[in-house]
């Protein structure tokens, strides 16, 4: 392809990477319709509605675009003018689709690359995704997972509170006059600097003094902390109560900061979640699996001494903002093994309602991907 044409077209493919799949999807073929989306008599869905040169628009055609809309945008093509709006939409796209084929821009690497990416996405949804199921995952893996990790499903209950650590009781009876004197509950934001000023002041514990005396959360069996400390925080009923305690270390006035509920959840309550979070190992495994067979099938020559010549640009843009070529694994929502990138058309030509270049979005995008916890 000559160098001009290759400017000329770089702003519209980094716009709309969609222009040239769109337009061999409308020359497809039929596929079996329902009524038409103005509710009128139901038609023979292959009978054609318009011919572009060689290529025909049908009856099927039209109404699978509209009937991909919201309710809300399908709404807006009931009537004929609509409906005859919708096909205008359609034939300019198809003749400028025409004639950028014609000038050779579907030999564009970039056009092939993301056609490759839109026929991968088909191919995986068709031949991989739709052969697995959250279900698939055994329940004596679902069991196991649970059993091996207690935590995650049950927990006791927690409380957490900040100290004071003195030598001596007096001092310690003269820290716990203060803290009644802050405000409480109604101004508990005060009350919490106030008593990490307090720390600061009078604190002989250099562990927990930086951290404003904080012990951060703990349950009846902790032994993180001196047993007189545990007991004693579990006797306080309030969040912002505080009492003394005497310890190994000296006297520690400690006060009520957080209070955490536990929990028990049964494997039955929680066996979808195991089974969505052992899915996606399921599914990424199947996926390399996969690959690796296909790979075997394919004669593939690797040269790394030229591939050590490849320069690296570390600027922070992306000439011709062009998406990464790399296998997307592990984002939320996407097919294992999909290049980046693969979402809904994007840019002035592939946004709804624009001036007429390309009718509303609705190229089908990869099905969302069960998750598991979140």
């Amino acid at each position: 392809m000559r160098a001009s044409h290759r400017r000329v077209f770089s702003s519209a493919v980094t716009g709309s990477c969609f222009f040239v799949i769109f337009a061999l999807a409308l020359g497809a073929g039929c596929k079996r319709g329902k009524s038409s989306a103005g509710g009128g008599e139901s038609a023979d869905p292959s009978q054609v509605v318009a011919k572009v040169d060689d290529a025909v628009i049908t009856v099927a055609d039209v109404q699978e675009r509209i009937n991909k809309q919201s309710p809300f945008v399908r709404a807006r093509y009931t009537t004929p003018e609509k409906k005859k709006e919708f096909l205008d939409s359609l034939v300019r796209f198809k003749v400028l689709a025409n004639e950028a084929g014609r000038r050779g821009y579907d030999k564009d690497p970039e056009v092939i690359r993301v056609m490759e990416q839109q026929m991968i996405s088909k191919f995986l949804q068709k031949d991989f995704e739709s052969k697995l199921k959250v279900e698939d995952v055994p329940d004596a893996d679902v069991e196991k997972y649970y059993k091996e990790h207690p935590a995650e499903f049950n927990q006791k209950d927690e409380v957490r509170v900040s100290e004071i650590l003195v030598k001596d009781q007096g001092k310690a009876n003269k820290v716990m006059a203060e803290i009644k004197a802050l405000p409480k509950a109604a101004a508990m934001g005060t009350a919490d600097k106030a008593f990490r000023d307090l720390v600061s002041k009078y604190s002989e514990d250099e562990e927990s003094k930086p951290r404003g005396g904080d012990l951060s959360f703990f349950d009846k069996d902790s032994t993180k902390l001196p047993k007189p400390i545990v007991e004693a925080a579990f006797k306080l009923a309030e969040v912002g109560d505080a009492t003394a305690v005497k310890t190994d270390k000296g006297f520690a006035v400690i006060r009520l900061t957080q209070k955490r509920p536990g929990f028990s959840r049964p494997l039955a309550e929680v066996k979808r979640q195991i089974q969505q979070r052992l899915f996606r190992d399921l599914r990424s495994k199947s996926m390399d699996n996969f690959v690796a067979d296909l790979k075997k099938k394919s004669n593939i020559t690797i040269n790394d001494d030229n591939l050590a010549k490849v320069v690296i640009d570390t600027g922070a843009s992306v000439p011709g903002g062009a998406p990464s070529p790399g296998m997307s694994m592990g984002a939320p929502g996407s097919m294992p093994g999909m290049p980046p990138g693969m979402g809904a058309p994007g840019g002035p030509m592939g946004a709804p309602g624009g001036p007429g270049m390309m009718p509303p979005a609705g190229t089908p995008v990869p099905r969302p991907v069960p998750q598991g916890k979140q």
